[in-house]
């Protein structure tokens, strides 16, 4: 038996970055096709047959004749292809549904050239998944589905092997969407399994994912498959912030070979160094398995020259290549074998739950080069979705409120209606987890998808939506209208409110200003501030004060036409001062209202 080590090849493949794979005729007269990275060894035995043995231990059996080595440049490979099925269920906090409804599809797995967190040249891996109905030529396909891949530990998990919830939810739905998905399975899985995941590493998974689009396009047109015409980039959680980042990418160095029709992201810690100050200020988190992984992701791949013991507490440490670099255990049993209970000051050492420690802020610094909004020109043809929930236990509000502000710096003015601006967002969720969560951001991101051929011809508005969503239709005109039709509306309206002023003790008729302190009792029992209420509205495009002083000057008898509604700029600007507690909201706009009556 001749055995040849693969010791040359790891040596030449780490000089060439991966620029080779292997492809190896199965006995069973399948393809199967390896990257230098994932080989360790290949035995020829005395039969004619070879044996394969991969980096982590795992034995194929191959055929000799058919050994050679294949140069990945604009050629891509698929070295699997098989018959699958997508099955859609929900996760709700942890409890699983499985709303018994499934897709058959095509999987298709291959290699393509990109680059690694060093900027070398790489061989990564993805996957495309086509509905069974489009490859037959039933159905055309209306476009590209993109996905960026949620937060992944186990190696098993990756795109190529397994198929995502998020994925499925989006593929294998009542609603029968005709789209192929693509995705990759990012650098650390699939084929560089071997090497430490890229964890929230921006620009290099982004670059991953566009290199994964172009590629999965050119394999398409080989296969003869009409991909069709739209494309939508998707992501939700750690999956979110690539996508962003991936729209980012293409806005700033692929805008002449990519556009996306929209981009969704969800859940996403857009300023992955206000995500770190917060896990550390609140000293939790409810998917603390999430701080492991992002100090050894900034240490491999950033090359920090920092020790682990330095940075884990020693549990966890003497335990880093089990928990994280492994790949042998998804992520909820990494939280369960740390200790769900556990705060962040238990799993990171003194220094570095210290934001103001030498080692803190030198992480601080590294971290807030990943930031989305970074050296970001958005490119104002593309359209973007941001979703996120007030009560995300995972991912912190206060991590991907930043990029708002800054998207508004560059123009782009939020909406919560589709379509009537370029930046789409729901920040009016609240009290919902990260993982319930993801239901409102799927549910909303494919009822647009689905609806999209319908809404839009050439790229522009269908005109009766447009003309719709773009007249901006005040609270006071529509109440002038039912009263045009001869319907005493504030009659109605002052009626409602006083019995609801009786309940509080208030006379709604002669103190107006009564009606804010009816909310903030309402607000106090839902446990929100109008500071809250005011950060709600204007996230997700909604002037809530001018609607409120619309009703107000209706209500008790002042014009609003021809310009003549009250000017709100100092009531808005005493609503957004966060000093002030609750009480001095309701002073302040009963003082405003006492003067304007």
């Amino acid at each position: 038996m001749k055995k040849i080590l693969f010791t040359l090849m790891a040596f030449v493949a780490m000089l060439t970055a991966e620029a080779k794979v292997v492809k190896i005729t199965m006995t069973d007269g399948t393809m199967k096709v390896f990257t230098s990275s994932e080989l360790s060894s290949i035995e020829f035995n005395d039969n004619g047959t070879m044996t394969v043995v991969t980096y982590d231990g795992k034995t194929v059996e191959g055929m000799n004749a058919e050994f050679f080595e294949l140069e990945i440049d604009d050629q891509e490979v698929i070295y699997e292809q098989h018959a699958d099925t997508l099955r859609f269920s929900v996760d709700a906090d942890g409890i699983s549904v499985d709303l018994n409804y499934e897709r058959a599809v095509r999987k298709c797995n291959y290699v393509y050239p990109s680059t690694d967190p060093f900027g070398q040249p790489i061989s990564l891996s993805g996957t495309i998944l086509i509905p069974e109905e489009i490859l037959s030529g039933e159905v055309a396909s209306e476009g590209i589905m993109l996905f960026n891949h949620y937060t992944k530990f186990h190696r098993d998990e990756a795109p190529t092997i397994s198929n995502g919830d998020l994925e499925s939810m989006f593929m294998a739905n009542p609603l029968n969407p005709n789209y192929i998905a693509i995705e990759s399975d990012f650098y650390g899985f699939g084929a560089t399994v071997r090497f430490p995941q890229a964890f929230v590493q921006g620009t290099h998974n982004a670059r991953a994912t566009l290199d994964g689009l172009l590629a999965a396009r050119r394999l398409l047109n080989n296969m003869g498959i009409e991909y069709g015409p739209l494309c939508f980039n998707i992501g939700y959680s750690s999956g979110g912030y690539d996508a962003l980042m991936t729209q980012k990418l293409r806005d700033m160095e692929y805008a002449d070979v990519v556009s996306f029709d929209k981009t969704f992201a969800g859940g996403s810690p857009n300023d992955v160094r206000e995500a770190y100050r917060q896990y550390v200020q609140i000293d939790s988190t409810a998917y603390n398995a999430v701080p492991l992984l992002l100090m050894v992701s900034m240490k491999e791949t950033q090359k920090l020259d920092i020790d682990y013991a330095d940075v884990f507490q020693p549990y966890i440490c003497n335990r880093i290549d089990e928990l994280v670099l492994s790949k042998q255990y998804s992520s909820w049993p990494v939280c369960d074998s740390i200790g769900r209970e556990k705060k962040v000051h238990e799993i990171l050492t003194e220094p570095y739950c210290n934001l103001k420690s030498a080692e803190s802020k030198a992480m601080q610094k590294i971290l807030a080069m990943l930031n989305v909004e970074n050296d970001w020109t958005p490119d104002p043809t593309q359209r973007l979705y941001i979703f996120h929930s007030r009560g995300d236990d995972y991912v912190p509000l206060a991590s991907a409120r930043p990029l708002l502000r800054y998207l508004k710096t560059k123009g782009l003015e939020p909406s919560i209606i589709p379509g009537k601006t370029n930046l789409q967002t729901n920040f009016v969720v609240r009290n919902m987890g990260h993982l319930l969560g993801t239901t409102v951001y799927f549910a909303q991101s494919l009822s647009a998808i689905a609806a999209w051929p319908k809404m839009y011809t050439d790229n522009q508005l269908n005109p009766e939506y447009a003309a719709a969503i773009n007249h901006d239709l005040n609270i006071v005109e529509i109440l002038h209208m039912l009263d045009d039709m001869g319907i005493d509306t504030r009659s109605v309206i002052l009626s409602a409110l006083g019995m609801i002023a009786a309940l509080s003790g208030e006379e709604i008729a002669s103190n107006p200003a009564a009606i804010m302190n009816i909310a903030n009792k309402i607000m106090g029992k839902l446990n929100f501030t109008p500071q809250e209420l005011m950060e709600m509205s204007e996230d997700s495009g909604i002037n809530i004060v001018d609607l409120f002083v619309q009703l107000i000057s209706y209500l008790y008898g002042q014009s609003t036409h021809a310009g003549a509604m009250p000017a709100t700029d100092g009531l808005m600007q005493t609503m957004k001062t966060p000093e002030l507690p609750s009480t001095a909201y309701e002073l302040q706009l009963r003082d405003w209202l006492e003067r304007r009556k």
